[in-house]
């Protein structure tokens, strides 16, 4: 039973069956059709041939003079062909014989429930028909036409069994032809089984060879290799990240192991490198809360939990309120607010606020001291246009694509005096994405950098 369940479990075999199955009933149809046209066919002969024969000899009767002795001559039936297997008696009224054909040894009864004239058959095998005979124009003798259909139950026997031996062989040929077709059409789909048996986590590098004509499987095995294609891109970003996120968390992990035992060997006595040492580690304790806190975001980001709180507030009182805690933390840079027009808008709050801040920060971080970032918010179109310039030392072109991917650091122009996770805009991507908006970055190195973020407004502009 398992056997069978696993055999017939294959579409090939399930093809195959369906195929074969819908060829056996086709041909069966067809043979019944056949077999139920010869047998009318030949039924229709055969009372053709049994009234004509009982219509000649009553003409011949006719012709005759319609004499009671013409009735006994044997010369009236003689025009009988004797290879049609029909066989005439004549019978007067009391059922005595009068006239029949010779070698008429059929055992009739003599009581037949057949009406006068009608066509009936008898004993399974004779077709039988029961006419009147006038003489002078009254009743006098009956004319019994009698055909064997012996013969013909013969022929459609064997034609039946001739049809159910072809019809069986063609089922065996339907079924191995089937099953030869559908193993040869499904022969993409066990390439693709046993290329996707064989990738695993640390071989992603196998793909489908597509060879064929674009059909179906062909659209199943490209879709097939995109699919490895954007999971092997997943594992290798995956991969990345753990890598990066490791590299980044061991650099501040190193620092507090160094002065752990600084402390351990000299901060007991002297009072400056306790100082100095807990000042680090507060920093270094800091920066990682901030790195483990930017990864979770990115974390429940990309597994789809982060929820999006969206709702309606002043977009200009909201910049002022950045504007205003920027010009408290960037005390040595001209902060300007340039445009700042009454927008309602609708959107996530706390996440708008996190995106402006890494873009501020950033700013702040590569901008030297009197250096000058500005900040506009206007209205365009039906939707939000959010602009901030500063005067730092700018971004290589070649750079620009790459400065949202995770932990990508611009090492060319950072200081090494600035920390920095590169997290920081990869996360303000997110949150423009999660609004769908878009961000522009230009730069040009020591002259400065723009970022353009342009956001769909949900509510109306009111200027």
């Amino acid at each position: 039973m398992k056997f069978y369940r696993i055999r017939f479990a294959k579409i090939s075999w399930k093809l195959t069956i369906i195929y074969a199955g819908i060829f056996f009933l086709i041909l069966t149809l067809l043979n019944i059709s056949i077999l139920y046209g010869v047998n009318y066919f030949l039924m229709q002969q055969a009372i053709a041939q049994v009234t004509d024969t009982g219509d000649m000899i009553i003409d011949q009767f006719h012709e005759s003079g319609q004499q009671k002795a013409d009735l006994v001559d044997k010369d009236l039936i003689l025009g009988i062909p004797s290879n049609d297997n029909i066989y005439v008696k004549i019978v007067n009224k009391h059922g005595r014989i009068i006239n029949e054909s010779a070698k008429f040894n059929l055992k009739i009864p003599e009581k037949i429930p057949v009406k006068t004239n009608r066509i009936a058959i008898i004993q399974g095998n004779l077709l039988y028909q029961n006419r009147i005979i006038n003489v002078k124009s009254k009743s006098y003798a009956y004319l019994q036409v009698v055909k064997s259909l012996r013969n013909v139950f013969h022929f459609l026997k064997l034609l039946a069994f001739l049809m159910l031996g072809a019809e069986l062989t063609g089922l065996f040929i339907a079924i191995l032809s089937g099953y030869i077709i559908s193993r040869e059409v499904l022969k993409p789909i066990s390439r693709i089984t046993a290329t996707a048996q064989s990738i695993s986590i640390h071989d992603l590098n196998q793909r489908i060879s597509m060879l064929g004509p674009k059909d179906e499987l062909m659209d199943l095995a490209t879709t097939f290799n995109a699919m490895i294609d954007r999971l092997q891109q997943s594992f290798e970003r995956q991969n990345q990240f753990v890598s990066d996120a490791s590299h980044e968390l061991r650099t501040p992990i190193s620092v507090i192991q160094g002065y752990i035992n600084l402390l351990d060997r000299w901060g007991k006595e002297e009072k400056a490198i306790l100082q100095e040492s807990i000042t680090v580690i507060k920093n270094e304790a800091a920066n990682m809360a901030d790195l483990i806190e930017r990864l979770l975001f990115l974390a429940r980001s990309d597994s789809n939990v982060h929820k999006i709180n969206r709702e309606s507030f002043w977009l200009d009182e909201f910049i002022d309120e950045v504007y205003r805690e920027t010009r408290i933390i960037a005390d040595h840079h001209q902060v300007i607010l340039e445009h700042n027009e009454k927008i309602l808008f609708f959107g996530d709050r706390k996440l708008l606020k996190q995106m402006l801040r890494a873009i501020l920060d950033n700013s702040i971080k590569f901008t030297p001291e009197t250096g000058k970032i500005t900040i506009h918010s206007l209205a365009e179109g039906d939707g939000v246009k959010l602009v901030i310039e500063d005067t730092g030392i700018g971004i290589p072109e070649e750079e620009i694509p790459h400065i949202f991917n995770r932990f990508y650091q611009v090492d060319k122009v950072r200081l090494k005096t600035q920390n920095g996770s590169g997290l920081g805009l990869a996360i303000v991507k997110w949150i423009v994405d999660a609004h769908q908006g878009a961000i522009n970055v230009k730069s040009e190195i020591g002259k400065g950098t723009r970022v353009l973020i342009i956001l769909p407004a949900v509510r109306d502009i009111i200027i």
